[in-house]
């Protein structure tokens, strides 16, 4: 007498794995949704002076903050307006200089 082994099956089937699908699906969507949210609340827009039609516009975004080494990297976008900027607007008419706080305090730049 030949006694055959059953195999047991994995309990649930396609349907199971279906809801396994979805629920993944489900939490990735939701985690991208919390980060697109974070990410804009830490998005802030300041704005300094006012809109004369001679002036320079610069815009600073953080790119890193390393709070041990006390280091920030922006990036800087300057934009002269009007009478500062030389035709077409792109560049300035004058050159510009950045002071950074290193370069204040006689440090490097």
């Amino acid at each position: 007498m030949s006694l055959k082994r059953r195999h047991p099956r994995a309990p649930g089937g396609p349907l199971s794995t279906a809801l396994v699908l979805l629920a993944v699906a489900a939490t990735a969507l939701c985690g991208l949704w919390l980060q697109f949210g974070e990410r804009q609340d830490l998005d802030t827009r300041y704005t300094a002076g006012g809109q004369a039609p001679d002036r320079i516009d610069i815009d600073a975004s953080v790119q890193r903050v390393d709070a041990a080494g006390r280091e920030l990297v922006l990036r800087v976008l300057v934009t002269p307006r009007g009478g500062l900027a030389e035709a077409g607007g792109v560049s300035p008419a004058e050159d510009l200089t950045l002071q950074t706080s290193s370069s204040v305090r006689g440090g490097g730049t």
